[in-house]
């Protein structure tokens, strides 16, 4: 089920240690790294409501799906709502601890 958090939490390293290699305080590194595996975890899970979205009701066409119609995060499967929603909380804590203690 936590497929989410490794992706979020490799994102959110890689950032943090390319922002602190450039000079960036620890803080504002580490919330952009976090920011970043965010944003992965989410757009991968918009991408996969679009896909499933084409099979069900669009015909299997792109074209037919209504503008913005994966971000309606209320019409995610419930599965995809926990994942999503762990991932960016469990990332959320190993964030705030190397912002306390890193």
């Amino acid at each position: 089920m936590l497929v989410h958090f490794p992706i979020a939490l490799l994102v959110m390293i890689a950032s943090w240690l390319l922002g602190r290699s450039l000079g960036v305080a620890n803080r504002p590194a580490i919330g952009t790294g976090w920011f970043a595996g965010a944003c992965v975890c989410i757009m991968r899970e918009v991408t996969q409501h679009e896909y499933r979205w084409i099979e069900a009701v669009g015909q299997g066409r792109r074209a037919n799906m209504p503008a913005l119609e994966g971000l309606k995060f209320w019409d995610w499967n419930m599965h995809s709502q926990l994942e999503t929603l762990a991932a960016l909380g469990l990332s959320a804590l190993v964030a705030l601890a190397i912002a306390k203690w890193g």
